[in-house]
């Protein structure tokens, strides 16, 4: 019986000799779809320019922001990786190719895209609440210290954040490598071991992949990527539903492209899933029972139309690579054009962005960015940085006190510990009045401990919020602690972070709010 022209929407069961006749009914060997194997080519040209064109941008543009963010190592390796799932999908669509060509891209490729991708949403959501940790646990900080004024070091350095960053990276890598090491060697002791697998599935032989995946050619050396498949569906849905609590300064930032392609790959398994059981899997069975209904017709033309379903991960692999590595550079060149358009506008300089970090609704608005930008450790260090300049100024205020009422000494009996928690819990940049700001000044011993623990959760490398300042400021700031301690002594630390700040987060806080000169 020969197979009509593909008929959409047609329910209908098809006859035992239509089935055995479709079985046999390979792609690239047919010149029925001569057309359709031109198409490919196009699409495959095309997305050869448009894929490594990308890469290549994206590289290099490492250094800014926007890649940085998205860790650049991780999202490129993903990139790379996708580009050769996505090359060698197009394959079987223009030439023959072998049995272990399929069995490669499903059992080692696919596995090892899926847990790059799923490693990467990982990664936001621990590192989103990661962050939201430092606020809290800098604004519960309590600091110790004895009444001659020296650090206690029993409750600091806090070393348990710290640890947390280390092991987010080693489960990522661990995500990683373990499901695809499985996998390979799960695929050669299934080929070893498995019965008659060579000639199942030949090394070499060339095969039109469409009629292999009809007649489910060496399909026990797929059931590894079924596993696998059933294990990653379960993980996107878990993953969609943890992201919808994750809030994303950009509209079409990561956790657009993590939930979308989460979304996306659970409907391409779902789909696959029933195009496999009702258009390949039981083979077989309608050879040797007669009585075994045969499949609609639907099914059999979505399943040539999808290539077997491969195409639908094809076009998901498209998509991811677009979201992870093509809409980034998308983003920083939109992002550079309107740092251009504003390059005049009083609220683009630094001058103003002061301004801004002295207004306390904005710093809020700072802090919820940088939490989602996974960087809130430079706005806990402004704002930690203010709560020691008040410290200096009410030691200052108390000073005078006690020089006015006859006794110096008076000072030490201030509860400065009570002011610096008071400070903490509710945070305000209120302006201080005749504050005489001496940067060369000896920090007083009434005050030291504060500047101490300072150090300890923002310099020191096993800080709760270490900040990222160049290695010459942690020198200079050390040498400063240990020898003759200044008030000044972070102000070089503090230019740094502002800087930071005001390259990464200010544009967005700009882009976002549109602020105004009356706003402040």
């Amino acid at each position: 019986m020969q197979i009509n022209k593909r008929s959409f929407f047609d329910t209908s069961e098809v006859s035992k000799e239509y089935y055995n006749e479709y079985l046999n009914k390979g792609f690239v060997t047919n010149e029925d779809y001569f057309t359709e194997k031109i198409f490919y080519i196009i699409i495959f040209i095309i997305f050869n320019i448009f894929a490594i064109g990308s890469l290549i941008f994206f590289f290099k543009l490492r250094q800014s922001y926007i890649i940085h963010q998205r860790n650049f190592a991780l999202t490129f390796a993903g990139g790379i990786v996708l580009f050769l799932n996505i090359f060698i999908s197009f394959i079987p669509q223009i030439f023959e190719v072998p049995c272990f060509l399929s069995v490669f891209s499903a059992n080692f490729i696919n596995p090892l895209v899926n847990f790059i991708f799923y490693s990467r949403s990982l990664r936001i959501i621990l590192f989103y609440r990661f962050n939201i940790f430092k606020v809290s646990s800098i604004k519960n900080k309590r600091v110790r210290a004895n009444l001659n004024g020296v650090y206690n070091s029993k409750f600091e350095p806090n070393y348990y954040l710290p640890k947390i960053t280390r092991r987010i990276n080693r489960i990522i890598e661990l995500i990683i490598l373990v499901p695809t090491l499985i996998s390979i060697l799960a695929t050669v002791l299934i080929y070893i071991l498995g019965d008659n697998m060579v000639q199942k599935c030949p090394f070499l032989e060339l095969k039109d992949a469409m009629i292999s995946l009809k007649t489910n050619q060496g399909r026990e050396l797929f059931v590894v990527v079924q596993i696998y498949g059933f294990i990653y569906t379960v993980l996107s849905i878990i993953n969609s539903i943890l992201l919808l609590f994750i809030k994303d300064a950009s509209k079409y930032g990561a956790k657009f492209e993590c939930l979308s392609v989460s979304i996306l790959i659970t409907i391409s398994n779902i789909i696959n899933i029933i195009l496999q059981i009702n258009a390949s899997s039981r083979v077989d069975l309608y050879r040797e029972n007669e009585t075994e209904k045969t499949p609609r017709k639907i099914f059999l033309n979505l399943f040539e139309i999808t290539k077997g379903g491969k195409m639908l991960f094809t076009i998901v692999s498209i998509y991811m690579l677009f979201a992870s590595i093509t809409l980034p550079v998308i983003q920083y060149y939109k992002a550079k054009s309107f740092s251009r358009e504003i390059f005049n506008d009083p609220m683009s300089s630094i001058q103003y962005f002061y301004k801004v970090l002295n207004s306390n609704s904005l710093i809020a608005e700072l802090r919820d960015i940088a939490v989602q930008e996974f960087s809130v450790e430079n706005v806990l260090f402004w704002e930690n940085y203010q709560i020691l300049q008040k410290m200096v100024y009410r030691y200052q205020l108390e000073y005078k006190k006690a020089k006015e009422m006859g006794d110096e000494r008076i000072v030490s009996q201030y509860d400065f510990e009570s002011y610096y928690q008071q400070q903490l819990q509710s945070f305000s940049s209120s302006s201080m009045e005749d504050y005489s700001y001496d940067p060369n000044m000896e920090v007083p011993k009434e005050i030291l401990p504060y500047y101490t623990s300072f150090y300890h959760m923002f310099i020191d490398f096993n800080g709760i919020a270490v900040v990222n300042i160049s290695g010459d400021t942690v020198k200079r700031i050390i040498n400063n602690l240990c020898s003759y301690p200044t008030v000044g002594m972070y102000d070089d630390a503090k230019n740094e972070v502002v800087e930071v700040m005001f390259s990464s987060i200010y544009p967005i806080l700009l882009r976002k709010n549109k602020i105004i000169n009356t706003s402040l």
